[in-house]
């Protein structure tokens, strides 16, 4: 999951524009549920301040390239297959009523360099604008091999 597309709103319908997608998100949330939900119950018990905590927004991600931390290239090339088979959906979700922001996050790795540059291709960066969606760049630190 090196490049996810997520979509957030205090008011976004998450639920009702899943329902007319083809979109298979990877997680869904929804605003006023509690954060870290999913954590075993004891864990819940013992961290009782993050059990308190919920979700300001609704919201959903879903894969938009697999291709390894390690390979951006990779990652653009699929993100923007991803955007043109989904355009249609997309579209419709930028004008969605309670829509805040749709972003396309790409998991980067660290690389042991002085000056670490990204590329990303003209193509998919107007599809991006296109349908409003915004860039995030994630570093993760470098893992062994």
């Amino acid at each position: 999951m090196s490049c996810v597309l997520r979509a957030v709103g205090a008011e976004f319908e998450v639920d009702a524009f899943l329902r007319c997608s083809r979109l298979s998100p990877l997680k869904v949330w929804r605003r006023g549920d509690r954060l870290g939900a999913r954590a075993a119950p004891e864990q819940m018990l013992i961290e009782h301040e993050v059990a308190e905590k919920k979700y300001g927004q609704s919201g959903f991600a879903v894969v938009a390239s697999a291709a390894s931390f390690r390979d951006p290239v990779k990652q653009a090339t699929d993100a923007a297959c991803f955007l043109r088979r989904h355009e249609p959906a997309l579209s419709q979700l930028a004008g969605c009523p309670g829509i805040e922001a749709i972003l396309l996050d790409f998991g980067i790795e660290d690389r042991p360099v002085e000056q670490q540059t990204n590329y990303f291709p003209p193509e998919l960066l107007n599809l991006m604008g296109r349908l409003g969606i915004g860039l995030v760049v994630t570093r993760y630190p470098e893992t062994a091999g």
